[in-house]
């Protein structure tokens, strides 16, 4: 996320009419992102730890 931010001018200018594509994110934004990727990592734990291992 932070190379995406330091290059996300770059790619605005670059995009023409889909430069808002690009935009700055939100606080809030942020935010849910964040618990997306916890949730994400989260769920992923569970499962890795509920599959029984290959003899």
């Amino acid at each position: 996320m932070a190379d995406y931010l330091t290059q996300r001018g770059e790619l605005a200018a670059g995009a023409g009419q889909l430069a808002s594509l690009f935009r700055e994110p939100t606080p809030q934004g942020q935010f849910n992102r964040a618990g997306q990727q916890l949730l994400l990592v989260l769920g992923t734990e569970l499962v890795h730890r509920r599959t029984p291992l290959c003899p």
